[in-house]
């Protein structure tokens, strides 16, 4: 998955995406963009950069990468996820692929005007569960996606509802 930053705006936007709902896994929920690998990838980082190449239509040649973030296991999948930071080296539009995507947006990773906030919600109907996530506009972080957020935001000293950190 690339955790994918534009660092030329001020409040560090991460490009996050809505999976399409026709999908059979994670269908209509927030998530980075990425995949699994595929045969020829030859790594992590040319697997993310391929998924989110074809999911949005990311340059390759416009992330700069940074490095990883603590993997995350997904329990009901058996998968292992490794989020990739990369800095967008210049602006671009994204193309969304519909049969995978349904949106995208940018989520503020320093939130200075508070349009983030960090709740618990019911997400599970069978046994209601209730699990914290991030709301900012009319979409809601949380799962594997809201673990990397969490410790894409700790890394930064940003989190949610805090003072603004200064360093």
């Amino acid at each position: 998955m690339l955790a994918l930053i534009d660092p030329s705006a001020a409040a560090l936007p991460l490009l996050l995406l809505r999976r399409s709902r026709l999908l059979r896994a994670h269908p209509g929920q927030v998530a980075l963009p990425g995949g699994s690998q595929a045969d020829g990838d030859g790594g992590l980082w040319r697997t993310a950069l391929r998924e989110a190449e074809e999911e949005l239509g990311v340059p390759p040649g416009a992330v700069d990468p940074l490095g990883y973030l603590n993997s995350v296991p997904v329990t009901h999948s058996g998968f292992l996820v490794t989020p990739l930071v990369g800095l967008l080296r210049h602006p671009f539009t994204p193309r969304v692929q519909t049969s995978e995507v349904e949106a995208y947006f940018w989520f503020p990773l320093r939130d200075r005007s508070h349009q983030v906030r960090l709740e618990r919600r019911p997400v599970l109907p069978q046994p209601p569960e209730e699990m914290p996530g991030y709301a900012f506009q009319d979409h809601f972080v949380w799962g594997v996606t809201g673990l990397i957020l969490a410790d894409l935001l700790a890394r930064l000293g940003e989190a949610p509802g805090q003072p603004p950190h200064d360093g």
